[in-house]
Order: structure tokens, then sequence, then C-alpha cells
């Protein structure tokens, strides 16, 4: 049996973003999403998960980039300036380097996680924008949240490669799937699940309709996550995050006929993480 979850990551980052998840859940494969608390539109979106209650909805952890949803001043270790550094690499730096407290990330992604639920979120999972939630210090950190709030499953951004990678995408997911791969895993009296397999990583923003028909062929036994982008059309946000990311061409990918189609042919059950 192969069973698929469809996660589209950044639900809160911009309305044109929360608009392309809703309509690829509604009219393509996505079944699942992550909703950015500090996002600009995470209201918006909380909103949208409510008026869709068969799109699961889990937590997007952040540590970079956007506006912290505490006080700056009262987390100055991770806050720079009224957002929190622009990427994981001075993160992880200051971690190394001790520059980070602790209780300062915790209370952070706390404040997170209840920010969502006030909002009518039930969240079905945990995962980090740019898969901060995987860091050493970090994971411990979430997997105590995990506990304390019910929360029963987190993404494992590690899976096979399928297709070929540029040298800069495939030394990107060496390093973090060798990060994650170090995390140790909680047993015993916390239950913690997880898909068997993490695909999506070498296409990040860029997951168009062949790319997309790739990963589904590939998928093996068991439960897989793909991640995935969509979104409407957005030339200011596109200019503002410098990221790159294809957002309208990943949401034509996930509503594209021929995907459902092969979907439906290969017998792929679509679920959500509250499902594994």
């Amino acid at each position: 049996m192969r069973r698929l979850i469809v996660n589209a990551d950044d639900f809160g980052l911009a309305e044109t973003v929360n608009l392309g998840i809703v309509r690829g859940h509604r009219e393509g494969i996505v079944t699942s999403t992550t909703l950015l608390a500090c996002g600009v539109a995470a209201e918006d979106a909380a909103r949208l998960a409510l008026e869709n209650p068969s799109l699961g909805v889990g937590i997007h952890l952040c540590l970079t980039r956007e506006a912290p949803v505490l006080d700056p001043a009262d987390i100055p270790s991770i806050a720079r300036g009224d957002s929190f550094f622009a990427s994981p690499l001075p993160l992880m730096a200051r971690l190394a380097a001790g520059l980070i407290k602790k209780t300062e990330i915790e209370a952070e992604l706390r404040a997170q996680v209840e920010k969502a639920i006030s909002l009518g979120v039930r969240p079905t999972h945990i995962d980090g924008h740019q898969h901060v939630h995987v860091m050493p210090v970090i994971f411990d950190i979430a997997v105590r949240i995990a506990k304390d709030y019910g929360i029963k499953a987190m993404r494992y951004p590690v899976g096979p490669s399928v297709g070929r990678m540029g040298v800069v995408r495939s030394i990107e997911k060496l390093l973090l799937e060798g990060i994650a791969k170090g995390r140790r895993w909680p047993e015993g009296a916390v239950v913690l699940s997880r898909p068997d397999n993490f695909f999506g990583l070498a296409e990040t923003g860029c997951l168009g309709r062949e790319a997309l028909i790739r990963n589904i062929k590939a998928l093996p036994e068991g439960t897989s996550e793909i991640m995935c982008h969509p979104g409407l059309k957005d030339d200011a946000l596109a200019a503002g995050t410098g990221w790159g990311h294809g957002w309208q061409g990943e949401l034509d990918a996930v509503t594209d006929a021929g995907v459902k189609a092969l979907v439906a042919d290969m017998g792929v059950e679509l679920v959500c993480y509250n499902s594994i």
C-alpha cells in the first residue's frame, strides 16, 4: 500500500500563497499544509483552514526571516531588529557559538503554537520553515513542545533522490539529511509518528508538473510526504523574499489533470498527517 501526504508549506506567508494552497487542496492533490503562525497572513490562513476542514493543518515552526510572535526585545539572541535572522546559516552559527539562549527559542516556538491554536487550528503535525525543526537543540525543543500540546507527528526530511540534482541542491540535501539523521527520534512514552519517506527537497520552489510526476512514480510502499509550495503569482512576494519560488507553477502542477490521473491509476491513497 502506498499512501501519500502532499504538504503545502508556508500557509500564512501571504494571502496569495493561502489562496493557492486552498485551491491546490480543493482542485488538486494537496492534502495537508503547515501554518506559519508568525506570517503576515496567518489569520487569513486560519480562516481558510476552518472553511476547509478536510485540509490537514500543522505548524510551520519558524526562526528565520519573519517577524517573531513575541516582542523581539524579549528574545534578543534570536532576533535582529524586527525579525529573525535571514537564513538558517547565521542561526546555526550562533547556536554553535553558544550565542543563542535555548529559553528564548522555546518561548518563541511555544508562542507560535499557541497562536495557531488560538486561531482555531488543531495541529496535525510539526515541521519547520527551512527545516529548522531538525537542527541540533531546536529538535529537542520541538519534540518537547509536540508532547506538551498533544501533537503526534513530525516531518522527517529524509528520502530517496529522484532525477538529476544540481551540485548546490545535492549538497543541501546531503547536509539536511545528515542533520536529520543525527537526531535521536523519541521512543517509549513519547510517540511521535513520521512518514517513511520524504520527497521534494531537490525541487523546493520549482516542483513543476514533470518533477511531480517523477516523484509520484518513485513512491515506495508505505507512507511518503511530498513537500510543495503552491500559490498564486505574486511579483511583490517574489521580490521581497528573493527565493526564486515558482508558486504559480507549483499550483499548476498539483492541480494538473494528468497528475491526478496518475495518482488514481497507481492506487496511491492521499492522506493527511493525522492518518499515520
